[in-house]
């Protein structure tokens, strides 16, 4: 007796593509004109073409499209750092670094000023700000760790969680008025820092 054929499997629906970045961009265009609280994933959904269940399904929260863009800056930030001698000042590797990861930023360059404007007038997104940077706080905390070992962990993190801020006020800044590029007005504020950490040998 022949056996029954199987039954054919059934296929699923083809994967969504789904660009972060350009949603993110999307969400902050509606959120500049129309407020961020009033500004739903109905709303996101219609301007993407992306149903509101697959952007619900990419995206822990609505305040994290405002930062889609930080996985790219942590990998321009490390890819850097593996260009720079061991041996130049810490403060201009640092520098260097960091500009190079908010250069290239798409939500930056795409959203222009208003980006970080709705990031700083609206709390919620402020707040997700260290929340969403942890990642790139933390490539940056274990460059400096290899570039001056023998401090303490907590001087490293304070160090770069410290070089994230500056870098967001840069922004901020920017972003009031936005000449030039979002790069330069970073390179000129990181430009006014000079870091040192003393190891244990140069200890007194």
């Amino acid at each position: 007796m022949a056996s029954e054929p199987s039954p054919t499997p059934r296929r699923r629906g083809r994967p969504t593509v789904l660009d972060p970045e350009a949603v993110g961009t999307a969400a902050l265009k509606l959120w500049a004109e129309r407020g961020y609280g009033a500004t739903g994933w109905d709303d996101i959904s219609a301007a993407t073409g992306i149903s509101a269940r697959t952007l619900m399904r990419h995206f822990p929260s609505k305040a994290a499209l405002a930062w889609v863009g930080v996985p790219a800056a942590t990998r321009r930030l490390t890819e850097t750092f593996r260009t720079l001698p061991l041996d130049i000042p810490l403060s201009d590797a640092l520098r260097a670094a960091v500009v190079a990861s908010v250069s290239d930023d798409a939500l930056v360059l795409s959203a222009g000023g208003y980006w970080m404007r709705v990031v700083a007038e609206e709390p919620e997104l402020a707040e997700a700000s260290a929340r969403a940077y942890a990642p790139w706080t933390e490539a940056l905390a274990r460059e400096i760790a290899r570039r001056r070992p023998g401090a303490p962990s907590a001087i490293y993190h304070a160090v770069a969680t410290a070089y994230r801020e500056a870098a967001q006020a840069a922004l901020y800044d920017w972003a009031r008025s936005p000449d030039g590029s979002p790069a330069l007005a970073v390179d000129a504020l990181l430009r006014r820092l000079d870091i040192r950490i003393t190891t244990p040998e140069e200890a007194p």
